[in-house]
């Protein structure tokens, strides 16, 4: 009887030792994981500072665009008006306002273009990023520019297959999770 018990209990324990080891091993894992969103908070963190900077300069611009609009106006109502009979030289003065319009347009223009393209510049680099993140190992200057090919060869294409991982990274954790939480509460023994 006494051996029976002996048994049982030994046998109990064993198990018990085994939940142990997975458990801890789970535990690492959650620790790696749980540094990995810190590391992607830091990254969302980074941009919306970005994206702040970019509105203040988007609103920039716009107030700039409503000052050419006024400028258009008035140049409109001015031109409307009817010409006298006398004989001032104004085409001097219509070439200096057009001229002015030109280069406040082209420095508008300008500065949508550069506000974009480092937008799309930021977006690749974040997809880069990502990529790494997703990979696991030491990285030499091989693994970095065939990243970066990758990312120059689609862009877009590279990006929705990035997102997708994680997103599937993403439900394997809430399984995970949902299976320990179950296997807490007395299921799956």
């Amino acid at each position: 009887m006494d051996e029976m018990f002996v048994n049982i209990v030994s046998k109990d324990l064993h198990e018990i030792r085994e939940d142990m080891g997975r458990q801890t091993g789970m535990i690492s894992e959650i620790k790696s994981a749980m540094t990995r969103v810190e590391i992607m908070d830091r990254t969302a963190n980074s941009l919306l500072k970005c994206l702040e900077t970019s509105s203040r300069e988007v609103g920039q611009l716009s107030q700039e665009i409503r000052g050419m609009r006024g400028l258009v106006a008035q140049l409109r109502h001015d031109l409307a008006k009817p010409l006298q009979q006398e004989h001032h030289h104004h085409f001097p003065k219509i070439l200096w306002a057009a001229f002015a319009l030109l280069i406040g347009f082209s420095v508008a223009v300008g500065g949508w273009f550069q506000s974009s393209r480092a937008g799309k510049e930021y977006r690749d680099a974040d997809t880069k990023i990502r990529m790494l993140q997703l990979m696991t190992g030491e990285f030499d200057g091989k693994t970095l520019r065939k990243v970066d090919s990758l990312v120059q060869l689609d862009p877009a294409g590279m990006r929705d297959s990035i997102v997708q991982v994680e997103q599937a990274r993403e439900e394997y954790w809430r399984t995970m999770e949902e299976a320990h939480r179950l296997k807490r509460k007395g299921f799956g023994r």
